[in-house]
């Protein structure tokens, strides 16, 4: 791309005792706003305490703006957890995080004012923090991760707990942020939703590893090449018939979803008599339109079947 990369892992490894968290992780992205996506114990929130400094690996390493060394001024992080003081204004706190990064009084109060301004919280910022809705907290503990003007946010689930119309407004504030304002923004999050939105790249962790880092483009695909097959009856020949023109699998009980990558209408008329001549029998054959829910899941499922 000719940019440095925001963020860069390469052979990235945490170990616990005999417990591999993340295993042997290499990826790159670049300024934007990038997604981070995975179930549960997927190794996001080590990843996350990698990059923020709060953790060392167990092998392999990161560099952030091409540099090995943390600068943490240049990172801010919105936690999933409330850590808020109830018993402080919200104008006060984000303006105590602002010291806590360094900036004088002075400072910390003048960018507190105007990060609240940015993300309209009005005269709300003179009420006690304990006094917020949970909309208003998400903002508040957003302006506390902007306060000192970092160029780079790490956000681990910013729209959790919001109704849609505060979600929608959530992401709107993202996006002003990184476009307007050049920040790189990582958006760990299990919604999917939120990430085929406003993210230009996607990075997927499942059970340590990385299946994915690329843009959200190249990962949704193609949908003038790509194709499901939801396939019944012989599923698993059928399956092993396509070879490499299947990109993903999804196990959907008493069927599969297949989702393949073809060129040509010959192609298209050769996969489906390959799946007849398996034993399996074609519930559906339709172009794949541009989905991260059916991309996401292709690949875990698919992770899923090589370990077989």
């Amino acid at each position: 791309m000719g940019e440095i990369p925001v963020i860069q892992c390469r052979n990235l490894s945490r170990r616990f005792g005999s417990k591999t968290v993340l295993n042997n992780v290499s990826f790159e992205v670049y300024p934007g706003i990038i997604g981070l996506l995975g179930p549960n114990g997927a190794g996001k929130s080590t990843l996350i305490k990698l990059i923020l400094g709060l953790d060392i690996p167990s092998s392999g390493g990161i560099t952030l703006f091409g540099k090995t060394k943390v600068e943490l001024g240049k990172i801010g992080f919105m936690p999933e957890a409330k850590a808020i003081i109830p018993s402080m204004k919200g104008f006060e706190f984000v303006a105590f995080a602002g010291e806590l990064e360094g900036l004088k009084r002075k400072d910390a109060l003048r960018r507190s004012h105007e990060i609240l301004d940015c993300l309209s919280m009005g005269e709300a910022r003179f009420r006690k923090l304990g006094e917020y809705s949970t909309g208003m907290i998400q903002k508040i503990k957003l302006a506390q991760a902007l306060v000192h003007d970092p160029e780079l946010l790490i956000l681990d689930e910013p729209t959790a707990g919001l109704d849609p119309p505060a979600r929608n407004q959530m992401l709107d504030y993202l996006s002003y942020f990184a476009r307007q304002q050049g920040k790189s923004i990582v958006l760990s999050t299990h919604l999917l939703g939120d990430v085929q939105s406003v993210c230009d790249q996607v990075v997927v962790l499942n059970f340590g590893n990385c299946l994915a880092s690329c843009s959200l483009e190249t990962l949704v695909g193609n949908k003038e090449n790509r194709y499901l097959i939801e396939i019944a009856g012989n599923q698993i020949d059928s399956i092993s018939a396509l070879g490499n023109l299947c990109i993903g699998t999804q196990d959907m009980g008493g069927f599969t979803k297949v989702f393949i990558q073809c060129e040509s209408t010959a192609e298209i008329n050769h996969i489906a008599s390959q799946v007849l001549s398996a034993g399996g029998v074609i519930k559906k054959f339709i172009p794949l339109e541009g989905n991260l829910d059916d991309a996401f899941f292709a690949l875990l499922d698919k992770q899923r079947m090589e370990k077989i």
